[in-house]
């Protein structure tokens, strides 16, 4: 969106709520001084807490540096990342994820990866929206996630140059660049970044069927473990051309590509015993999946200002498309070579290939004095054309696996119209706003030559206040309303192997999840904000699974439950203990319920999740700084699993070189390996035990120079 990116380079210098903030947001290391949003600091700000987001200030973090993007969200204040890299805001999953204020088009898994192959250094900022205003996309019912990408503008050749290392249990590096040369009307950037990630992780499954839904005595027991190596590789790339057409036009066209590939090696073993510990099945099993993927965006956009103070238009075309092949590989070999039972080899190929066009035009137009207009129209076009064939082997011959193989192509088209009122009093700031989204969907499933067609609108309302008490207290409170779409892959019926053992299934009944969110806060100085939260989910994503003794496999799928809940508490606090050390602290307690009926259960028991995070800051001498920083969580509802509590202490150490154009940076995450994701669930005849002990002790060293 452009108005939003060009209010965020404007450091939201447009009037209104939720794009106006004072002093009273701000959460920084020491006092401010705040003039038209342009925040004046002696010492770098970290965190910025505005009445609807906060922002992380990644380039002021030591630790963050020489990582990757999942691994700075998964550090990000109220964030958490799964195991396979999905995101969670406030203990609720379904995130809208953009990059620059545009909202990303990829996959779960795809989205993943690219996350994993953008290099820390290449990031400004990430915003955490949990309530945003109409004008954005309704999609993520927990909220919006806003990566902000650094991008020069200064006059002249201006940029950065970055290397650095990391070691884990493999090798990690990345290195590249970002410049940019600006001279009278004309100006250009580009970056570029190569990164090299490898990965280890070791894996622990332990499943327990019963023979009963009462789950008092044992039928079997599986156990599956598996140590992964997982080397990834990325090029990714941007040019880009500004130019002035006049005072009051600018125009920007830029090409973004991001290329990589991937590869997950994986070990293991998978043991079967009856109640008795006696033997059944036991079997020594290796995968691999080798992914590939080119993702090309081309952006046309510009802004335009009329005659009429604060009146303006932008426009922003943008044409995305992107191709991803996995090609699968899975063996199982018996141990016991008295053993009769046979296990195919499996292969797969899955090609996909997604092509997005999206459109939008923003407005806004003064009315009276202090009170504002915007509005605008988008469009977005989506098709993915997913032919995936899987084969195994029989007698030395690969045979095609009519229960897999499936041609699948997912068309999406959405219309969007909005129009947000803003009025601002001298205490008083009130924002008010309706979006509306018309969604079809055709969904071609080629191999049984069958279409499913849907369609529907729906609208979405928000509303948000801000009430200034005195210079140094302020109240706000927002509301909104927002839905998730279930993706392609959640609605495809055909099964997609993580190994011989576990594959997921689509369900083409999914219908969206639709959320009503709610929040008041209040707010003292820049010291001190506290808020409290409340959102109703109807038609809630749930992820189920199904084992099945005789062949010894588990089969994933997503249902649609009744409602769920999610209430809470937020706090962010500033404190300067003496002028060389100042903390961040930001405590967030929530509660997520879910009612309806999973598999024989109306319910699944509440849990209530505490989260803290604690950044310490150090300035040693003008030219050395030193960050220790922890998070906990205790233990939290995931759907039907729970996950365990985890804690992950990092720290940093920083040194300004070669008269302060270079710095170099040395921090070390998850210090004592205790950022591990365990869950467990129990339901119906089953239990479900996962260990992934994670690569997250990363030693990093970091140069970056600018010039």
């Amino acid at each position: 969106m452009k108005n939003i990116i060009t209010s965020l380079m404007l450091a939201f210098s447009v009037y209104g709520y939720s794009q106006t903030e004072k002093e009273t947001d701000s959460i920084v290391e020491t006092s401010i001084n705040a003039l038209d949003e342009i925040v004046i600091t002696k010492k770098k700000v970290l965190y910025t807490q505005k009445s609807d987001r906060l922002v992380f200030n990644v380039e002021n973090s030591i630790v963050s540096e020489g990582g990757t993007a999942l691994d700075v969200l998964s550090r990000a204040p109220g964030v958490v990342v799964s195991q396979d890299g999905e995101l969670s805001i406030r203990g609720q999953q379904g995130v809208g994820v953009m990059i620059n204020g545009k909202l990303t088009q990829l996959s779960q898994k795809e989205l993943a990866n690219y996350l994993k192959s953008t290099t820390s250094s290449n990031i400004k900022q990430i915003e955490v929206i949990t309530n945003p205003s109409s004008k954005y996309d309704a999609t993520g019912k927990a909220g919006i996630i806003n990566i902000i990408l650094k991008k020069p503008n200064a006059g002249g050749l201006k940029g950065t140059v970055f290397t650095n290392y990391g070691r884990g249990r493999k090798n990690r590096t990345n290195s590249g660049a970002n410049l940019s040369y600006n001279k009278d009307k004309f100006g250009v950037y580009g970056n570029y970044s190569y990164t090299f990630r490898g990965e280890e992780e070791r894996k622990e499954f332990n499943q327990n069927q019963y023979t009963d839904a009462t789950r008092q005595t044992i039928s079997t027991k599986n156990h599956q473990t598996s140590t992964t190596d997982e080397p990834l590789t990325s090029n990714n790339f941007k040019i880009g051309t500004t130019y002035e057409v006049s005072p009051k036009t600018n125009l920007e066209v830029y090409v973004d590509a991001k290329l990589g590939r991937y590869e997950n090696m994986a070990n293991g073993r998978n043991t079967l015993v009856n109640a008795m510990d006696v033997v059944q099945f036991d079997a020594a099993t290796y995968n691999d999946s080798k992914e590939k993927w080119n993702d090309y965006t081309y952006a046309f956009s510009g802004v335009h200002k009329f005659n009429t103070e604060g009146k303006n238009m932008s426009f922003d075309f943008e044409y995305e498309t992107s191709k991803f092949r996995s090609n699968q590989f899975q063996s199982a070999k018996n141990i016991d070579p008295s053993s009769v039972t046979t296990i195919n080899d499996r292969r797969g190929f899955i090609p996909s290939q997604l092509k997005v066009f999206t459109g939008k035009v923003d407005f806004t137009n003064p009315l009276k004095e202090k009170q504002s207009i915007e509005w605008g129209f988008k469009a977005s076009v989506k098709n993915n054309d997913n032919p995936s064939v899987y084969e195994y082997n029989d007698n030395n011959q690969w045979i095609v696996d009519l229960n897999s193989t499936n041609h699948f192509e997912y068309k999406e088209q959405i219309y969007a119209a909005y129009a947000n009122y803003k009025y601002q009093m001298e205490k008083f700031n009130i924002q008010a706003g309706l979006r509306s989204e018309y969604t079809a969907i055709n969904i071609l499933q080629k191999t049984l030559n069958e279409e499913h067609k849907d369609d529907y609108l729906k609208w979405f309302p928000s509303v948000s206040m801000k009430y200034e008490l005195t210079s140094n207290h302020s109240m706000h409170a927002s509301y909104s309303k927002r839905i998730n779409r279930p993706s392609q892959f959640d609605l495809n019926p055909f099964r997609f192997y993580d190994d011989s053992f576990n594959y997921s299934q689509g369900n083409p009944n999914l219908v969206p999840e639709i959320t009503h969110s709610a929040e008041i806060g209040y707010a003292w100085k820049s010291a001190f904000m506290a808020s409290l939260y409340f959102s109703k989910t109807k038609d809630v994503f749930t992820e189920v699974y199904v084992y099945n003794p005789d062949n010894n496999t588990t089969v994933t799928s997503q249902i649609n439950v009744d409602k769920s809940y999610n209430y809470g508490a937020n706090i962010t606090n500033t404190a300067e203990i003496y002028k060389w050390w100042s903390v961040n602290t930001l405590f967030n307690i929530f509660e997520n319920k879910f009612m309806g009926n999973v598999v024989n259960t109306d319910k699944i028991e509440p849990i209530v999740t505490v989260n803290l995070s604690i950044q310490n800051s150090f300035t040693i001498t003008e030219s050395w700084k030193a960050e220790a920083n922890a998070q906990y969580q205790s233990k939290s509802n995931l759907g039907i699993y729970q996950r365990d509590e985890f804690f992950d202490f990092s720290i940093g150490i920083s040194k300004q070189v070669l008269a302060k154009k270079g710095s170099i940076k040395l921090n070390v995450t998850d210090i004592f390996n205790t950022n591990n994701f365990h869950i467990n669930s129990v339901i119906a005849q089953t239990s479900i035990n996962k260990r992934y002990d994670l690569d997250n002790r990363i030693a990093t060293i970091a140069f970056t120079y600018r010039i």
